[in-house]
């Protein structure tokens, strides 16, 4: 997570010949985009400003993300149980209560 909200470019023409409100949309559509793409430096930010005129972009890529994410997560709670772990280990190891680790990684029928 950032520590200070993205912002947008400092050194750029995209505010210029803004009016106040249109200003603020602006920042805060910045804002949003820095959260997309929360362990990117300000620096690596430069040039991601076309999405967000295209946000469904992101929202596709986001998406993927997620779903490879669970999948790996499932198998790696999957490893986790066939080592001998316990569902309180992975219950702590995932934040969440030993009732909710169980009733979404249990797979057995």
């Amino acid at each position: 997570m950032r520590d200070i909200p993205y912002a947008g470019p400092s050194d750029t023409n995209d505010f210029d010949r803004l009016s106040p409100d249109e200003m603020a949309k602006a920042m805060y559509e910045y804002q949003l985009l820095g959260e997309c793409f929360e362990t990117v430096t300000d620096e690596d930010m430069m040039g991601r400003g076309w999405a967000i005129d295209n946000p469904l972009i992101l929202v596709e890529g986001h998406a993927d993300n997620l779903r490879r994410a669970q999948r790996e997560l499932a198998a790696a709670v999957a490893l986790a149980r066939n080592q001998g772990e316990p569902w309180a280990a992975i219950a702590d190891a995932l934040d969440v209560t030993e009732s909710d680790a169980r009733s979404a990684y249990d797979l057995r029928p």
